[in-house]
Order: C-alpha cells, then structure tokens, then sequence
C-alpha cells in the first residue's frame, strides 16, 4: 500500500493502522511508519488506514479512509 500526499514536497510522517471492523478501533502497525507499507499475513480481515502528519510549513494532521477487508493473495 501507498500513501500519496499532496503536495509530494510536503514533509510528513506515517503511522499505518489496522482495525478488526471499519467502523472500530484502529491501533497501531508496530513499525508501519513509510510512505509505503506491505501487509503482513496476520492482516487479513482487517481494515487498514493511514495517519499522515505535517511537519516544518506543512503542519497538520489527514487520516485515510478505510480499505476494504484485506482479503488473502493468491
């Protein structure tokens, strides 16, 4: 998965998170804290968002919109 930001000169940083429903709790991936982020086996089923945080003149706070379920590969 990637996080796009606008604008791409923006200095951000990432925390990818992950929740048993759409609607629920969302905690932290330990260590999901790039620009892109690979889901691990023991996410399937969940939903996943990204945090991305503004730093320097780009100040502020985004939050994601939820996938869908993460379904296993094939």
């Amino acid at each position: 998965m990637t996080a796009n930001v606008t604008p791409a000169a923006a200095s951000v940083t990432y925390q990818w998170k992950a929740a048993d429903t759409e609607g629920g709790a969302y905690t932290d991936i330990a260590g999901a804290t790039g620009k892109t982020h690979k889901l691990a086996a023991d996410k399937e089923g969940k939903f996943i968002k990204v945090e991305v945080n503004g730093k320097d003149k780009f100040t502020g706070m985004a939050l994601s919109s939820a996938t869908a379920a993460i379904a296993a590969s094939a």
